[in-house]
């Protein structure tokens, strides 16, 4: 079997007696969109800083293609390209002068270097405007130019921090197929940190959602949304909430008033639909609809993160 691109087995990481991290088991194969999911302050950051070599852990190990980043934090870092939420361009400069100057700072020699900025500018599809100066970018544009610059010396990970932030839908499409893209190249792990759950889904293949620290759900945006939420939902109305609290629902059933007057029944077993209905109808309900609940990472993600979706 070839080797994991990460692994990470109880990595632990303290602040002043504060666990940002706490006990990460994880590990990501190779040649796969990864993202790391979790609201501001989660240990997002903190975990990709010691899986660079940037920070120690308190306790527990990384592995970056075997490498500890502790050990072999430079050759870690060789092998990886960063795009960071600020991109950190020189306005003053060219596309091609900013890529050819972190071409230089990399220590790439003359005609290699030459050869990827060219095929940087041509893979982002800016080759056209390489002697335009960066202050004219758009944000789309300034963003693919980071993802060339990231990508300047191949590199087999790919650490991205919020790629699509700011973006309009066309320009997030655009980025997607290119990070799609660059995931296909070569077996190139793609290690994404975002808030964006519905690109998230669109582009990862193993999803980790990291709350307080502590990873608390891992796997294929698929596979977590089987669990996420009930499997049924059913909508009435013309329904007293007294009778409403009285109704003999189905183990994990429940119902839920809803601010237009409807109620919502929500149920986790399909096969309940019929005595659920039956009794509905005899409370003297009206029911409008029976809908089947299309799960969604978003769903998985608000139920770790302590926020109702039904709210």
């Amino acid at each position: 079997m070839e080797e994991p691109a990460l692994v990470f087995r109880g990595l632990t990481r303290g602040f002043s007696g504060r666990l940002a991290v706490h006990g990460l088991d994880l590990e990501v194969p190779a040649g796969v969109v990864f993202g790391l999911l979790g609201p501001n302050g989660a240990g997002k950051t903190t975990t990709v800083r010691m899986m660079l070599g940037l920070l120690p852990p308190t306790a527990g190990t990384v592995r970056v293609f075997g490498l500890d980043p502790v050990r072999d934090g430079e050759r870690v870092r060789a092998m990886t390209g960063i795009l960071p939420d600020a991109v950190g361009l020189y306005d003053r400069l060219t596309a091609l002068q900013n890529l050819d100057l972190a071409g230089r700072i990399a220590g790439m020699e003359g005609g290699r270097r030459r050869r990827a900025v060219e095929a940087g500018l041509r893979r982002v599809e800016l080759w056209d405007r390489r002697d335009d100066r960066v202050s004219g970018f758009s944000k789309g544009m300034r963003q693919k130019l980071g993802i060339a610059r990231a990508l300047l010396a191949e590199p087999r990970l790919l650490v991205l921090d919020e790629p699509t932030s700011g973006l309009d839908p066309v320009n997030i499409v655009l980025l997607r197929d290119l990070l799609l893209s660059l995931a296909q190249e070569g077996g190139r792990t793609i290690f994404m940190c975002t808030h964006h759950l519905d690109e998230a889904q669109r582009m990862c293949g193993l999803v980790g959602i990291i709350q307080a620290g502590r990873l608390a759900a891992v796997g294929a945006p698929s596979d977590l949304g089987a669990g996420a939420r009930p499997a049924v939902r059913i909508r009435c109305t013309r329904l007293d909430a007294g009778v409403a609290a009285a109704l003999p629902l189905p183990p994990g059933a429940a119902i839920v008033p809803q601010p237009d007057g409807e109620w919502r029944v929500l149920l986790e077993r399909a096969e309940d639909v019929e005595e659920v209905v039956a009794a509905l109808v005899a409370a003297g309900a009206g029911v409008r609809a029976v809908v089947p609940e299309q799960r969604s990472l978003e769903d998985v993600y608000l139920s770790v993160v302590g926020a109702s979706p039904h709210a």
